[in-house]
């Protein structure tokens, strides 16, 4: 029987989330010179919040058109150069959306490309913001998420940089760099896990550590999600992954008396709410 519900309290919108919202949300309701507003692909990872744009008559644009009316936002995640160009070119005016946290990375990957850097990326290559990062890097760069990928790389760089997908998980981060030091002893490494992400992490698997259940919330496509699954379930806690309240089953929760609740940074806060007024039905 369920007694007790402790929700983590780096749960929900991180501020560089918040901060796209209110840019897109600005536009849409205070500037109809500005209209019609388009995210250029999902402003971020998350379903509920998506469609909430929708209604609000925010429409997302899966291609690059040659001619845009409107607004195009730039989602958190950031765009490459070319798309950027691209979306210049198409006439639209751009509201750019980019985590500021991103953009540092987006400028520490530039600076050293021209500086003669091979840059080497830590995170998952079709994640939208190693797109970004792939793409600031042009002829120069190259993705791992693996030991095996890191020995694949080719050898010969005089100067290597490397950085991380802000959403990446520490431990995968600290054993990557650990792997490309002994292949390029003197790259420079930078460690761009934003802070936000390194809190959610050591939250959950603190909190994970004392409940008998934990649930996380947010979009299947959020990499920052999953990650907070994989640390709880990591723990040995059972973990339930979840979008919405509507997947909680009350079997599920049978043998529990304490629950945990975490969600990743683009999980909006009503959807924390309903998960955890449905948990205390329970």
């Amino acid at each position: 029987m369920v007694k007790k519900i402790i929700v983590a309290q780096s749960s929900g919108f991180c501020w560089g989330v918040r901060r796209a919202f209110d840019k897109v949300l600005d536009v849409a309701k205070n500037h109809p010179e500005h209209r019609p507003v388009h995210t250029y692909g999902p402003l971020i990872h998350n379903p509920q919040a998506v469609t909430m744009l929708e209604q609000q008559g925010i429409s997302v644009l899966r291609e690059i058109p040659n001619n845009i009316k409107g607004t195009v936002v730039i989602r958190t995640h950031g765009v490459p150069p070319d798309e950027r160009a691209r979306l210049k070119s198409s006439g639209a005016r751009i509201c750019d959306a980019t985590c500021p946290d991103v953009g540092l990375i987006q400028g520490t990957v530039r600076g050293h490309l021209r500086k003669g850097y091979f840059i080497i990326i830590i995170g998952h290559r079709e994640h939208p913001e190693v797109t970004a990062l792939l793409g600031f890097a042009e002829e120069s760069g190259a993705c791992v998420n693996s030991k095996e990928e890191v020995e694949a790389l080719p050898m010969g760089f005089e100067k290597v940089c490397v950085v991380s997908q802000s959403t990446q998980q520490r431990e995968k981060f600290e054993e990557l760099v650990a792997s490309i030091r002994v292949k390029y002893p003197s790259c420079k490494v930078f460690d761009t896990i934003c802070r936000s992400t390194s809190m959610r992490q050591e939250e959950v698997r603190e909190l994970a550590g004392r409940v008998d259940a934990m649930v996380v919330v947010g979009g299947r496509n959020s990499s920052n999600t999953n990650r907070l699954a994989e640390i709880s379930r990591e723990s040995g806690t059972p973990t339930f992954f979840i979008e919405s309240d509507e997947e909680i089953s009350a079997d599920d929760f049978i043998e529990a008396s304490t629950i945990g609740v975490t969600a990743g940074a683009s999980t909006p806060g009503w959807v924390i709410e309903r998960v955890v007024k449905r948990l205390k039905e329970i």
